[in-house]
């Protein structure tokens, strides 16, 4: 009985891992209208061992639902580490927007365009 007992808490707790949002606990939650842009500003950390911004290419990429990702946009860093992204969905749906800066803290973002 006990045994299983344990076989479905683990059933469970796996199926639960499975139905979980495709993005981590960090990750932010937007609703947005059709049409509008949605404008995403961040600031790099410091490389390893370095007491500067880490600076260079920064990559946004996006899915629709569980989708494949697309890349949607890169830029460059200013020299203290500061980025811009503005982006207009045209479609509705679920969009997770990937930020990868070059300091290797991927940021993630779930839009919700009505």
């Amino acid at each position: 009985m006990r045994r299983r007992l344990l076989v479905f808490f683990a059933l469970t707790v796996l199926a639960a891992s499975v139905a979980a949002p495709a993005f981590p606990a960090t990750g932010r939650g937007f609703s947005m209208q059709l049409g509008s842009t949605f404008t995403i500003t961040g600031r790099t950390g410091s490389d390893q061992g370095k007491h500067t911004r880490a600076t260079g290419r920064v990559v946004l990429s996006g899915r629709w639902g569980v989708g494949a990702w697309h890349l949607l946009a890169t830029t460059t860093t200013d020299s203290a580490g500061n980025y811009r992204f503005t982006i207009t969905p045209h479609r509705r749906g679920e969009l997770t927007l990937r930020i990868a800066p070059p300091d290797h803290h991927t940021r993630l973002y779930l839009l919700r365009v009505r």
